[in-house]
């Protein structure tokens, strides 16, 4: 019925104009739901900004199916569950949502969203790993991949002329009068465990594999740094990114930890004045950041021809044209397709976020399997508010830490 209506009034729109830009074919409305950042409000600034994103990809994809209408709506992600049942019990549910992996992987759990029919899928234009992060124990695919969102630093320019490109550096610093943010919460402060040397013994704690010493220690050595940076009057740790980002726009912080989903609405409000570098690395190596994925999953109430175009917008988002303008024109994603080349030497910021990537990738076994636990960021984060502001210690933090990945992997 929705469908019906929808195409009724698209037709009736065009034959009052005299108009036929669509040609013969009859029009096709999509519904999306999005979900925002975790930290926004969704006020004007911020439908603006969402529906600048989806809007790249929409533009492209009309010049290939130009009946295509697609109406966007913005979630919060921690409404976004309900607001899906709600709607889907209505059968007034969306025909595609747009959120990161681990909300895909759950919403089709709980029947919430289709899977994806990737047997009729170009698999090869999204990196492999990548659709690792998206599949259920039973081999069902959640979604999409569209665009990665790699986790860098950003800094104000006007304080941080030579942005620290080790722990160390960081932490000098800060001693010199930086005033330094990190978050608290677990997969946002994962990065700097492969510069300390722990991600590994964390990956064997979630896999249920038995710890030797030299793991214990790594892990509590990792958390008595993050202890010891606490305790430094410049360092501050905050709930999550988007509360940090927030802070270096208003001048409160001048170098925080920050995900390039943020770059765009950064940008626009500090201009010139934002650097971006990579995350720092330490003593065992490079950092280790969970990069977020951005993914396009289908929802469960689509009409047949609604459900075909919905199929043929998420295989053209792998286009590699397609996946090379999104970073070029953003600044800000980077491409799922491992065949596109992102030209690094034109952009600082794409050097950064290549990086980002590359640092990922040396992890990529460890930090997919951390990204699949059901509860780690919520169990995690818990564990280290109490180390950050003195509830625990390293060592009992590390025990509390492990019975966390233990039970929920």
């Amino acid at each position: 019925m929705r469908a019906r209506l929808a195409a009724s009034v698209l037709l009736s729109t065009l034959a009052l104009s005299g108009c036929s830009r669509l040609g013969n074919e009859l029009p096709v409305m999509l519904y999306l739901a999005m979900v925002i950042d975790q930290d926004s409000k969704i006020d004007t600034a911020t439908q603006t900004d969402f529906r600048q994103r989806i809007q790249l990809i929409i533009s492209d994809f009309r010049k290939i199916k130009p009946n295509v209408e697609v109406q966007v709506a913005l979630y919060k992600r921690a409404n976004l569950k309900q607001e899906l049942q709600r709607r889907n019990a209505s059968d007034l549910g969306p025909d595609l949502v747009v959120t990161d992996a681990p909300q895909a992987n759950q919403l089709l759990s709980e029947g919430l969203t289709d899977e994806l029919p990737v047997k009729s899928f170009n698999r090869y234009q999204t990196d492999q790993g990548l659709w690792e992060r998206v599949k259920l124990d039973d081999g069902r695919i959640t979604a999409q991949p569209m665009v990665i969102y790699p986790q860098i630093a950003c800094f104000n320019r006007e304080i941080v002329q030579n942005p620290p490109t080790t722990l160390q550096e960081l932490l000098q610093q800060g001693a010199s009068g930086t005033r330094v943010g990190l978050a608290v919460n677990f997969s946002e402060l994962l990065w700097t465990a492969g510069s300390l040397g722990a991600i590994q013994s964390l990956a064997k704690a979630n896999d249920d594999q038995t710890l030797t010493p030299q793991n214990t220690e790594a892990m509590v050595e990792w958390l008595a740094w993050l202890q010891r940076a606490s305790a430094q009057q410049n360092i501050t740790f905050f709930q999550d990114q988007g509360q940090l980002e927030n802070l270096l726009n208003d001048g409160e912080l001048d170098w925080v930890s920050c995900n390039s989903n943020s770059l765009l609405r950064l940008r626009k409000l500090m201009g010139d004045n934002l650097g971006v570098s990579p995350l720092p690395s330490g003593p065992a190596g490079t950092a280790s950041p969970m990069n977020a994925l951005r993914v396009l999953a289908l929802g469960a109430n689509s009409s047949p021809r609604q459900r075909n175009m919905a199929v043929s917008l998420a295989q053209f988002i792998t286009n590699p044209m397609v996946q090379r303008n999104l970073s070029l024109r953003s600044l800000a994603f980077l491409p799922v397709n491992p065949a596109v080349a992102v030209p690094v030497r034109s952009s600082r910021t794409l050097a950064t976020l290549v990086q980002s990537r590359e640092d990922s990738m040396l992890h990529e076994s460890a930090l997919a399997g951390l990204a699949h636990h059901r509860s780690i960021d919520r169990d995690g984060s818990q564990v280290l508010v109490k180390l950050v502001f003195g509830a625990s210690n390293p060592r009992s933090s590390q025990k509390s830490l492990v019975k966390a990945l233990e039970g929920g992997a």
